[in-house]
């Protein structure tokens, strides 16, 4: 019984990182621009989608069809801030973003599922074996331990840029308060654009990483959204740290309850979990401490 317990933790910080690379992107939007992109999971069904093409359909090789997939994804991405976000914030007391990145995010789904038509999800190629690690009593696929040194490496990534960089200070203080960023000399609509650059980057290699794991499903995006919301809600949102630990949590958690009970319970264990901690702490475990950050 201790070593199911085990591998089930172990396949939910894997399953929990498939969650965080989502998380990660609404983190960073978020912290920069106060704007929750309910499109971002769309944005990463587009890298699935893309994944299959270039591997699959194209034939392209690895390397180039990654930087394809990451440079077509940040475009689209940028595209939604010049065109349905930007508009939006230039009203201060605005919530329109909030209709205009969910239509935005609709438009996009709209166009792949009429692209892809009605057919059935295919496995996308990985670079990687297909044969699964053993370490003890712990199983686990190498495109699942990919996704977890993904998610690390970009947390571990933009960590630095928040903390290192003019421009990771200067998002943080654009998120605190637009107008007086800009009365320091911060332009507050080039911050956004990198802040949704950056998030559409992370949903391309998200796609790339997560497409041998989701196969080429267009119906993803939905679910695939909601993970990630409940894991910067229980992590707290514009927090990259939190981002990783609320995918963690939620992901072993939904494991734990999968061995002793049923799948079936998933959802509700993710919810309750939200429940719990936000009754505990209603910003979240790292939220409290990134808006003293600033």
């Amino acid at each position: 019984m201790l070593s199911d317990n085990v591998n089930a933790l172990v396949i939910g910080v894997a399953i929990g990182s498939v969650y965080g690379l989502i998380a990660i992107g609404y983190s960073i939007v978020y912290a920069a621009t106060r704007v929750f992109n309910l499109g971002q999971g769309d944005l990463i069904t587009v890298g699935v989608l893309l994944s299959y093409y270039l591997l699959v359909v194209a034939g392209w090789v690895g390397l180039a069809a990654f930087a394809a997939i990451v440079a077509s994804v940040a475009i689209i991405s940028v595209i939604e801030e010049r065109v349905v976000v930007r508009p939006a914030l230039r009203r201060a007391d605005s919530i329109g973003w909030f209709i205009t990145t969910l239509a935005f995010g609709v438009i996009v789904r709209n166009i792949y599922q009429n692209l892809y038509g009605n057919a059935e999800a295919r496995a996308i190629p990985s670079p990687l074996s297909s044969k699964a690690i053993q370490i003890g009593s712990v199983v686990i696929s190498p495109q699942e331990l990919l996704a977890i040194i993904a998610l690390l490496a970009i947390t571990v990534a933009v960590e630095l840029f928040y903390h290192r960089t003019w421009w990771g200070h200067a998002m943080r203080a654009t998120s605190e308060d637009r107008d007086t960023a800009a009365l320091r000399g911060i332009d507050p609509g080039r911050v956004g654009l990198l802040a949704f650059a950056i998030g559409g980057c992370i949903a391309g290699i998200a796609g790339y990483v997560l497409g041998p794991i989701l196969f080429s499903d267009v119906n993803e995006a939905l679910s695939l959204s909601l993970k990630g919301f409940l894991a910067i809600a229980i992590g707290g949102f514009g927090s990259i740290r939190g981002a990783l630990l609320g995918a963690w949590a939620l992901g072993m958690t939904e494991q734990m309850v999968d061995l002793h009970s049923s799948a079936a319970y998933e959802p509700v264990a993710g919810l309750g979990l939200v429940l719990l901690v936000l009754i505990v702490r209603p910003t979240g475990i790292f939220g409290g401490a990134a808006e003293r950050e600033v």
